[in-house]
């Protein structure tokens, strides 16, 4: 049987984008107590306005150490966490040639930032709870842009960091999402009106979906590798069908 959320705790360590936004509504939709974080008050405040004024939200900033700990201190036992922080577009460009060793240290801030989350919230996790990470679908289709090693460096290390960890840490259910391109996400809002046309055009016309991913279509996969008890070390695509291409 499907675990049931109904009364659980979900730690959702996020950027307050429409993809966290998506899962925390998704919580609350199937009965679940849903702690929302991000570095900025006035961007939780306005996920609470969003989504319902029941969430719990703390601001945190999962780049720093200290206040990764000093979150989970605050958050008490819970049961279920996920990470989507640091997201793609947060990360430095450069061709390798070009790449200085401080935009390659800052490229792999996604993994540490995720090791950050995921080792403070040992003490408070309950053993038959569950962690999920994020990737990207990246990490199985190689992109065409330049200037993306040490993205792909990080995003490989997040996949291959929670398969370990299934093993590692179990009872505790290990397991990461890998997105293609999703609209009302942080890299989709940094895009241009035409480049956001020029993506749309190219979905329809090439993925077998015939349309970009929605962050609730993101959020759904994520509730199923919440709630199935028989899912560890699973790296998910949630593409469209672009690794077939």
């Amino acid at each position: 049987m499907f675990q049931s959320l109904s009364g659980k705790k979900v730690v959702i360590i996020g950027t307050s984008s429409g993809l966290d936004l998506a899962i925390a509504k998704k919580m609350v939709e199937v009965g679940a107590k849903v702690v929302l974080s991000h570095s900025s008050q006035e961007k939780l405040n306005q996920a609470i306005e969003l989504i319902s004024l029941e969430i719990e939200a703390k601001t945190v900033d999962v780049s720093k150490e200290d206040s990764v700990n000093a979150f989970f201190e605050q958050i008490g036992n819970f049961d279920h966490l996920v990470v989507t922080a640091m997201g793609d577009r947060n990360m430095p460009r450069s061709l390798l040639a070009e790449m200085t060793t401080e935009t390659a240290q800052a490229g792999m801030e996604k993994f540490w930032g995720t090791f950050f989350a995921v080792r403070a919230s040992l003490k408070n996790i309950a053993t038959d709870g569950s962690i999920t990470l994020t990737s990207s679908v990246t990490i199985f289709k190689s992109s065409k842009m330049g200037g993306i090693s040490a993205i792909a460096a990080a995003n490989g290390a997040v996949a291959v960091f929670g398969r370990s960890l299934a093993l590692e840490l179990a009872p505790i259910r290990v397991n990461v999402i890998a997105p293609g391109l999703i609209e009302d996400t942080s890299i989709w809002s940094h895009q241009s009106e035409s480049e956001r046309s020029d993506l749309t055009k190219w979905a329809m016309a090439a993925l077998p979906v015939e349309h970009l991913g929605q962050p609730e279509e993101l959020a759904q996969a994520v509730l199923s590798l919440i709630t199935n008890p028989y899912l560890t070390g699973v790296i998910l695509p949630v593409d469209g069908g672009v690794t077939l291409l």
